[in-house]
């Protein structure tokens, strides 16, 4: 039997999920999953759990659109995995389901414009390192090895040390040590 699952979110401890929670009974939601924490927080133990419930034909329904993601990126990457998976997306709020031609046009419509502003951001940063590289600016990283952490490299595993003992002796990145070991030992 396919389920209705709602959730609620606010951003402070001292905001209430009251109306939202009231809007998700109305609606008649069979579980209703709410939690207090910011947008920001990459931890969401309540929203996890409803994702970890949820089957094809089972319904998440949001009293205000904004509140399922971190981002409009995270909410559409959601919606966008409720589609594929069979589940229908509610936003009380925007009257948006998913299960309806007009909802699909909608998700279709903010997943084309969050699409269209990671191109942009991408174009932007594209031109501006070809606009560095033109005024001879180096981008990433330093090309060539640094002699004097490939020598105490060198000394550090001439004497036997581990890869995470180089690294905490000498402060060289985990990365450089065991590139600066992989060109020693070819050597």
């Amino acid at each position: 039997m396919n389920k209705v699952f709602g959730y609620a979110r606010v951003s402070t401890a001292d905001q209430s999920t009251d109306t939202q929670i009231e809007a998700l009974q109305k609606y008649g939601c069979d579980r209703i999953f709410q939690e207090k924490i910011s947008g920001l927080s990459v931890q969401r133990p309540a929203l996890d759990e409803m994702l970890s419930l949820l089957r094809e034909g089972d319904t998440v329904v949001v009293s205000r659109f904004t509140r399922l993601g971190r981002s409009r990126d995270h909410l559409i990457n959601l919606i966008g995995d409720f589609a594929s998976k069979g589940i229908i997306f509610k936003a009380l709020d925007l009257g948006i389901d998913s299960a309806t031609p007009a909802g699909k046009l909608v998700i279709g419509i903010f997943a084309a414009l969050a699409e269209y502003d990671r191109e942009m951001i991408l174009e932007k940063t594209r031109a501006g390192q070809l606009l560095a590289k033109a005024k001879g600016k180096h981008i990433g990283r330093p090309s060539g090895v640094n002699q004097d952490n490939y020598h105490k490299v060198k000394k550090a595993l001439d004497k036997g040390l581990s890869v995470a003992e180089i690294v905490n002796l000498t402060g060289i990145s985990i990365s450089s040590v065991k590139r600066y070991r992989k060109e020693i030992s070819s050597k």
